[in-house]
């Protein structure tokens, strides 16, 4: 199968060195010129060109030599990457010397991969199970469903979804995802030999996948029904020290996620940001996603989801609150002056009927940008941004709200030196962005992009994109499904 993992088709990648066989000398041509023929034998030619061979293919450095390269919010012409065998970033800018190899990507704009902030994986199974006209059909009703697929869950099961939906994500573009973990146990609440059992089927998963796994381990200690057993730990003090014991145990970033004020106190949101910021860790957290849970909130503690943690617990810019889909202004200015991230989830938000956040105000407040695909009703970076900036159209009843580039800079990965190189390439003769030029590329793609208009996801100088298999999703798919 070709690189781009369509079959038969021929990706634009063109390999050259950057070292020159070198000139003949005056008196290599005098030779030539009186019939005496080159320098050297033909034994002796085929040794250098040999030795030039071996010595371009055991060059450390790779040099991904795209038509632009997006970089500070802007795609910017005649800019590449080079990156050494272990797959990080060494230069960004032109060839930086000649024990480089040349791979150049023609016809394509090279960006850093997507980072998806916000993960159920298994939910990728509701995918078109919970769509038809229902009256009186709400998040509610949709969460019976889920809680029912939670309760089909086993390890086995957990581990061929999450292969599906980790490739899935990087056909995607997303070469990060943080996924919110929190169907830890056996049906009936009690924990596995390993407590660990369903993180290791999630962390197969992605290194099949090669997708780069941030762990978020859920904390709800305040289990009402019966399928909230599988979630939950006996109380905050135990959520906290298996996190730990996870973090101490894996290669990979492990943080913690109090579900939301439902399934956390005030007390436990305390605890658990006392401990992410304890280690270095981040702390996520469902936040006002339905005026049903900020009514709750209202009723039980006298205040607003936000507005209470940030009064009770040390909300810092490890801190990441999902959805805030009904944060008042007072939540907003809060959320923005410590400037937490704020991860919306625009496909999943819409598929639920939660609301609009007031997406504009909140980062003009301060907080940071994140997005997620939550549900996995639709597992597509751009979508996600061109809603965002759809939904404020609609609130506001104006156009060009959020600025392109900026909204591609904050939900890509880092570009730096240093850092691991995971990007994505996009083929600028795609129907979905052609004919857009360098500086329109970043609104053509937010506007207009397809996940079809990605041509390959690269880890380190290695096109890893590829379709998950028809066959694995027929194995996920139980005869009761």
């Amino acid at each position: 199968m070709p690189p781009d993992g369509a079959p038969g088709k021929k990706n634009a990648l063109q390999i050259t060195s950057s070292s020159k066989s070198p000139s003949p000398t005056n008196h290599e041509i005098i030779r030539q010129r009186h019939g005496q023929g080159p320098l050297y034998s033909i034994s002796e030619a085929f040794f250098r060109f040999t030795i030039q061979w071996v010595a371009v293919a055991l060059m450390p450095m790779i040099h991904l030599q795209p038509d632009c390269l997006f970089v500070e919010n802007r795609f910017v012409a005649d800019m590449g990457i080079t990156i050494d065998d272990d797959g990080i970033v060494q230069h960004i800018g032109t060839v930086p010397d000649e024990h480089t190899r040349v791979v150049k990507l023609a016809g394509q704009a090279l960006m850093p991969g997507f980072v998806n902030s916000h993960s159920h994986v298994f939910q990728r199974l509701l995918r078109g199970r919970v769509e038809a006209a229902t009256p009186q059909a709400s998040f509610w009703s949709w969460r019976k469903h889920m809680y029912a697929l939670v309760d089909s869950l086993t390890p086995e099961r957990l581990g061929l979804i999450a292969r599906y939906t980790f490739m899935e994500m990087v056909w995607s573009g997303y070469t990060t995802v943080r996924e919110f973990h929190y169907v830890h146990h056996n049906a009936d609440g009690t924990p596995y030999d390993d407590p660990h059992e369903m993180v290791y089927r999630l962390i197969a998963a992605a290194n099949e996948a090669q997708i780069n796994l941030h762990l978020l381990r859920v904390a709800y200690p305040n289990a009402e029904e019966s399928t909230q057993r599988r979630f939950s730990d006996p109380d905050i003090e135990q959520a906290i020290a298996i996190t730990d014991d996870l973090r101490n145990r894996v290669s990979i970033p492990v943080g913690i996620a109090p579900h939301s004020i439902r399934a956390v106190s005030p007390d436990g949101f305390r605890r658990c940001l006392e401990w992410a910021n304890h280690v270095g860790a981040e702390c996520h957290a469902h936040i006002a996603e339905q005026p049903k849970e900020v009514a709750w909130a209202q009723e039980t503690y006298g205040a607003r989801p936000l507005q209470l943690i940030a009064d009770t617990a040390p909300l810092s810019t490890a801190f990441t609150a999902v959805h805030a889909t009904h944060l008042n202004e007072a939540e907003i200015q809060r959320a923005g002056s410590i400037g937490i991230h704020v991860c919306f989830c625009p496909t999943t938000e819409a598929n639920l009927g939660d609301g609009v956040p007031r997406t504009h105000d909140i980062l003009t407040a301060g907080a940071q940008l994140a997005i997620g695909s939550d549900s996995q009703t639709e597992i597509d970076p751009f979508a996600e941004l061109r809603l965002l900036e759809y939904n404020e159209r609609n609130r506001l009843g104006r156009r060009r709200v959020l600025d392109p580039g900026a909204l591609l800079e904050a939900s890509t990965e880092s570009l730096d030196i240093g850092k691991p190189a995971r990007l994505v390439t996009i083929e600028q003769g795609h129907p979905s962005v052609a004919g857009a030029s360098v500086s329109e590329l970043p609104s053509a793609l937010v506007m207009s992009g397809q996940r079809g208009c990605i041509s390959g996801v690269y880890r380190g100088a290695t096109n890893i994109r590829r379709h998950p298999p028809a066959s694995l999703m027929q194995e996920i798919i139980a005869p009761s499904d």
